[in-house]
């Protein structure tokens, strides 16, 4: 492919590496290779991979395919494909679920997904949108000759007064790109999809691929709590009280089971004595799912959210008995706060995604933490996989880097030493101007330092803003914008989260919104019986070293580089880091940081950090 090919669907100047990978990409995707991008941020991956596929796509029955992480970020590529279709009309959209899309919904402040779901099930047939959509005729619902986003599309389905979700699926086959949640690729929501676009014509693009391994293990299993069952059983009194299944004796049998099981913090059950125990089963699942559909249609006629946690106790009883006996398989009981988690925990993440891809015409994997590419590429069941590196933009005259001796959050707890000198290390660290940010390895070390660090902020003058447990969304966004603006306003922050939190790895802080920061020990998984068992079924496939270092370090080792890369933006950008903890010098560790951090690094014991390092 010549640079001439791709020209029309790249609506930039050119920069370093990008003809060249836009041609790697065209050469691997016409052969039906799957590709693997590490890039930075801020390199251009969507335009780049856009410009590359699009020609391809076009001589194809199928789209292009852009799965993102949440449905919040479906909007990126198609305002990158705007930009294109200046020059090059192309139309794509970015889809999402009916909780987003549904205005009857909206009319009635039915809000959850399995409300949204179930409102739409039941009332589908009278709902005032569907009709309306129902009777246009075929040339009516073609959609504009630009891009939509998911707004977009709300917005034109109101001025049409139809169903948005049901808008954007008829717009499907129109499509050239389609932007969508992992969801829709790994889970059976991917239907919607099939019936109008055919898998095997389209090429898959993976954004931020160093989550989907993690997002497949969630999908693939499931969790109770005691809270739920209580809930449950309240849903048998009232809305079956002859109760001929026996239910209510049954559900009081699992909380029995649940209280006695959970000796410890956390830990593992038997699946057969969870059964023997409470006399659960298949019919009772049934029961389950017919009284669940009295509740929705009492909830209904009293305007109330259609929801159930008896059929929340079905999906969890469905999922349990289909996995049980497979390898790979852990039934796990924890506690959480006042109530006792039973999760089906399914840790089959090369086995469950190898046929994913298979699915496709090609695919395209792309992340800025995506290296080792070997390790993504053998957990992930990606086979027959063409790859390119590109390095940091990162002027290494402007990026300075420091590693801190005498201080790790290894062990359970920090000692009061430690906090000490760890107090110590984030004293020198606020004398640095501008907006800084310490990412900790955990939510459990952030509390016990936290204390500490808020009179040193103080101290410093800086305004302190933390990332807490179950932050709502609205917090968290007013968090964003208030700590990006300070700056403008001359002032100085300080923001303090978990790596591999809302903070470090979904945010963007170009230019003089964030300057400096600092990693308060190395983020890795905590050494739960759920940890434990993943580290040795991991051993158990690729031996006792690589098993531990694919599944325990490589994934602590890609949060740490992603909360570092929120200063890197651009090649103007200036940072400065701190590695607080002694064993990011170790070589299995260092060599997983971003290059732009291991290209001017020096070594410091705690108490001899003299800024401006």
């Amino acid at each position: 492919m010549s640079w001439e090919d791709a020209v029309e669907y790249f609506p930039y100047k050119p920069r370093r590496f990008q003809r060249e990978t836009i041609a790697s990409i065209r050469s691997a995707v016409e052969e039906g290779r799957r590709f693997c991008l590490h890039a930075p941020t801020g390199f251009g991956k969507t335009p780049v991979v856009l410009a590359a596929l699009l020609p391809i796509i076009e001589e194809l029955d199928g789209a292009i395919i852009w799965a993102v992480r949440t449905g919040n970020e479906t909007d990126r590529p198609i305002e990158e494909l705007k930009l294109i279709s200046r020059r090059k009309p192309v139309f794509g959209l970015s889809l999402r679920g009916k909780r987003d899309m549904c205005p009857l919904a909206r009319d009635l402040g039915v809000t959850s997904y399995e409300g949204v779901g179930t409102l739409c099930r039941m009332r589908r047939d009278k709902c005032p949108y569907h009709r309306n959509l129902k009777r246009l005729k075929g040339e009516e619902i073609v959609p504009p000759p630009r891009p939509l986003t998911f707004s977009e599309t709300f917005e034109l389905a109101s001025e049409m007064k139809v169903c948005p979700y049901f808008l954007q699926i008829a717009f499907l086959e129109y499509s050239h790109v389609i932007s969508l949640s992992y969801n829709y690729i790994l889970s059976p929501l991917g239907w919607v999809i099939r019936h109008k676009v055919p898998f095997r014509e389209s090429i898959l693009v993976v954004d931020e691929a160093h989550n989907i391994e993690r997002a497949a293990m969630e999908l693939n299993s499931k969790s109770v709590t005691s809270t739920t069952v209580e809930r449950a059983l309240k849903e048998v009194e009232r809305y079956d009280p002859e109760d001929e299944t026996g239910l209510r004796e049954k559900l009081s049998l699992t909380l029995t089971f649940m209280s006695q099981i959970a000796v410890s913090e956390d830990g593992v059950f038997d699946l057969d004595s969870f059964l023997g125990e409470t006399g659960l089963g298949p019919n009772d699942i049934k029961a389950m799912y017919a009284i669940a559909e009295e509740v929705y249609r009492d909830q209904m006629r009293r305007g109330k959210e259609p929801r159930s946690y008896l059929n929340s106790l079905a999906e969890f009883l469905i999922v349990a008995l289909e996995k049980s006996g497979q390898e790979g398989v852990a039934y796990l009981y924890s506690k959480e706060r006042s109530s006792i988690k039973l999760e089906v925990w399914d840790m089959r993440t090369k086995e469950s995604l190898a046929p994913v891809w298979d699915d496709f015409y090609s695919i395209v994997f792309m992340s800025g933490t995506l290296e080792p590419i070997d390790a993504f590429a053998e957990t992930a069941g990606v086979e027959n996989c063409a790859r390119m590196s590109i390095p940091s933009m990162a002027d290494p005259e402007k990026v300075r880097s420091l590693i801190v001796s005498g201080v790790s959050t290894k062990g359970e707890e920090l000692s009061a030493e430690m906090v000490r000198r760890y107090l110590r290390v984030v004293d020198a660290f606020l004398s640095l101007p501008g907006n800084l940010a310490i990412f900790t390895a955990s939510y459990r070390i952030q509390e016990e330092v936290l204390p500490g660090i808020k009179e040193l902020a103080e101290d410093h003058g800086r305004h302190l803003f933390v990332e807490r447990r179950d932050m709502p969304g609205d917090e968290a966004s007013w968090i964003l914008k208030e700590f990006k603006s300070l700056p403008k306003r001359g002032k100085e922050g300080l923001l303090v989260a978990p790596a591999g939190g809302r903070f470090a790895e979904g945010a963007d802080f170009p230019g003089e919104e964030l300057e400096g920061v600092m990693l308060l020990g190395i983020p890795f998984d905590r050494l739960t019986t759920k940890t434990r068992l993943f580290i040795e079924y991991n051993q158990r496939i690729y031996g006792k070293k690589r098993g531990r270092y694919l599944s325990y370090v490589v994934p602590a080792l890609r949060r740490a580089s992603q909360a570092l890369g929120r200063v890197i933006r651009s090649e103007e950008d200036e940072g400065i880091f701190v590695l607080a903890d002694e064993r990011y010098m170790r070589r299995t560790y260092f060599k997983l940081l971003p290059d732009f951090v291991k290209q001017n690094v020096n070594l410091a014991r705690w108490d001899e950090i003299k800024p401006p390092y």
